[in-house]
């Protein structure tokens, strides 16, 4: 396995140097053993062992953060985060829309689908500090100082971040390369109703995605992860998990998913905000996404162990 480490290592390295990049020192691609922390070899009274090896499988994990899920903060947590995404999703398109000038490509976008509209209201102020600019013009200031504001998104940012460094740690990232990795978390929150759904996508070019349920009513979409092994027989295979408020879902930014469709019988569940209202965060290099000829070095991509596994020959009847 060592062996096959070194190869892979001098193999990127060859390939970085015939790229021309002399900046090689990655600071995230240094992949070991993955699962340390639960999946121990159970071999010390072994007289014999097998090697077993796990090749790239796909780390998903569900992390519960209130207490009616499992987790340790107040429901409270969740619905004060989706009360103000669904008053910011509807200020966004009663306020900020109309100020905006009839050739603004957000206000065209809107016609076409309001949740990508509000996406790219919110990346573009992520992008530009708040001021979108448009042929030399400022459009209106596309700040959210409430969510900004809101003592529990900022503690959802911290949380994130601090999950995303474990992730990468049991993806076999070092606890040291972990600890110090200079990252950017982009997030945007997405405000689903009756009908609504997210077709199937990837986040390539990040170390990782997350996605937060911070309202899930019964009528509600799940999400539904895709077999990344391709869709030939035996595989083509699905993962669908149904989220719950509280849910932090993390997974590798290539594995591609979607949000299945939100129920039309949403609408008559009863309740003021019947929203399906989540929180995409995209966790990737300080810089920006990993350019394409750079995908190779992606942490969650090269995840593989290896174990030793007891062998008895008499119990085998051997």
């Amino acid at each position: 396995m060592a062996a096959l480490r070194r190869f892979a290592s001098g193999a990127a390295l060859l390939l970085a140097l015939a790229r021309g990049e002399e900046d090689f020192d990655c600071t995230h691609c240094n992949v070991g053993e993955s699962f340390e922390e639960f999946l121990k070899p159970d071999v010390e009274d072994a007289e014999y062992a097998s090697d077993v090896h796990l090749m790239w499988p796909t780390h998903v994990e569900v992390i519960p953060l209130t207490t009616d899920v499992g987790g340790w903060l107040p429901p409270s947590f969740n619905e004060n985060i989706a009360k103000e995404a669904i008053k910011g999703w509807r200020d966004f398109q009663d306020i900020h829309v109309p100020k905006m000038p009839k050739d603004s490509h957000i206000r065209h976008q809107m016609g076409v689908s309001r949740n990508d509209a509000f996406f790219t209201w919110q990346k573009e102020f992520f992008e530009n500090g708040g001021i979108v600019q448009k042929g030399g013009k400022q459009e209106p200031n596309t700040s959210w100082p409430e969510m900004n504001g809101l003592p529990e998104y900022q503690k959802l940012r911290q949380i994130v971040d601090k999950m995303s460094r474990r992730y990468l740690t049991r993806s076999g990232l070092s606890k040291k390369s972990a600890k110090e990795l200079k990252n950017s978390i982009f997030n945007w929150a997405a405000i689903h109703g009756a009908g609504e759904f997210h077709g199937p996508h990837t986040h390539v070019g990040e170390y990782h995605v997350a996605v937060f349920y911070a309202q899930v009513g019964n009528a509600a979409g799940k999400i539904r992860f895709g077999d990344p092994r391709g869709h030939s027989p035996p595989f083509g295979r699905s993962l669908i998990h149904t989220p719950k408020a509280g849910h932090l879902v993390m997974f590798p930014s290539w594995l591609s998913h979607m949000a299945t469709v939100t129920a039309p019988e949403a609408s008559n569940s009863g309740g003021d905000d019947p929203y399906r209202v989540i929180f995409s965060f995209n966790i990737g290099p300080e810089y920006g996404p990993l350019p394409c000829h750079k995908w190779w070095s992606d942490p969650t991509g090269d995840m593989r162990f290896q174990r030793k596994s007891k062998i008895d020959p008499k119990a085998l009847g051997l």
